[in-house]
């Protein structure tokens, strides 16, 4: 980070006071303010990047190398795994002999093993569960001189019901399908963004936040180390309606908050409405088959009978809350969890 020192109290340290704190990344210490600078773009061209992404997944690797820890929210698609692959391949070099490590869904693991052998020919991800059965603290346990390459894990990001300390072995981290860090208590979502801490470089993937879910937005600012609490977060940016846990942005703060966004992430549905080339354009519509199975007479019988209970009513337009719903979904999928069980 950058930092100016104020001296006196001149016009001219006011004007550098401000300047500084015009950034959206900023901290006041005393006299000092510690700020941070959005990249350069003549960094950028000395990043080669592999000729199978296109423009602008090559423009967003790039903006995460650059900017180190990065949030990618980008529309299903637009290839967010070979995204991060390509990260993953100029990290692991920077940060060896410490580990580079993927977090993500378990049906995923041997899907991102086969994309970067489909990319690049080759592929040096670990499963850490076909290797350790999963135990995390063995791959962290294992001594670079053992590795040949740079070393680089992988494994399904419900690991983290446990607690972990990742920093003093891993020097970067990918967390795919970062949504799981929209719940602002759930136990794998604190255990992820404490085990990160300090781990210099970092790049979260998802789909598109929700527009107005100001958790999810500071979660991945939390777990980017872009803030310290969720406190400081909400209270420089909304004030609270007075209804429940509703946070409504501050009128004056609208720039200053999607100033502060674009610093750490990119939003992305369309790459073409941004200068990028139409490279979607001769894609092939999906072809869509619906398979309708027919309700069976005991589902019909258990949707009648918690109607019944006023539980749920699956012939009303108005089926309740989540409860209920949940209750409609298990009859729809052939059980009902009765007492827990």
């Amino acid at each position: 980070m950058k930092q100016v020192e104020i001296k006196d109290f001149s016009l001219e340290s006011y004007r550098q006071f401000l300047d500084a704190k015009a950034h959206p990344i900023h901290r006041v210490d005393g006299n000092r303010i510690f700020y941070e600078t959005f990249h350069d773009d003549s960094k950028s061209q000395s990043i080669v990047m592999a000729d199978h992404l296109f423009d602008y997944q090559q423009f967003i690797v790039k903006l995460c190398l650059i900017r180190k820890r990065f949030a990618v929210f980008a529309a299903v698609g637009l290839g967010k795994t070979a995204i991060f692959l390509e990260w993953v391949r100029h990290v692991s070099k920077q940060v060896y002999p410490k580990k580079t490590l993927i977090l993500t869904q378990l049906h995923l693991i041997n899907q991102t093993m086969k994309e970067q052998m489909k990319f690049y020919g080759w592929t040096n991800i670990m499963d850490i569960n076909a290797v350790f059965k999963g135990d995390i603290g063995r791959f962290l346990a294992v001594k670079n001189s053992q590795w040949e390459g740079c070393p680089v894990g992988i494994v399904n990001i419900d690991k983290f019901r446990e607690s972990f300390r990742l920093q003093d072995e891993v020097g970067a981290v990918v967390l795919d399908e970062s949504a799981i860090l929209k719940s602002a208590t759930g136990k794998i979502r604190t255990n992820i963004i404490n085990a990160c801490k300090g781990i210099p470089f970092k790049m979260a993937c998802s789909a598109m936040p929700a527009p107005n879910d100001r958790q999810e937005y500071a979660s991945h600012a939390l777990f980017l180390d872009y803030i310290d609490n969720y406190k400081s977060f909400f209270n420089k940016y909304f004030f609270n309606t007075g209804q429940g846990n509703e946070f409504v942005l501050k009128p004056h703060a609208k720039k200053a908050f999607y100033s502060f966004l674009s610093t750490w992430s990119i939003f992305l549905r369309s790459p073409v409405n941004y200068g990028f080339q139409d490279n979607l354009s001769d894609l092939e519509e999906p072809d869509i088959v619906w398979h309708r199975v027919p309700t069976t007479k005991a589902q019909s019988d258990a949707a009648i009978t918690h109607g019944s209970k006023g539980q749920i009513n699956a012939f009303s337009r108005n089926i309740g809350g989540i409860v209920n719903r949940n209750k409609l979904s298990q009859i729809g999928k052939g059980f009902v969890y009765a007492d827990s069980k």
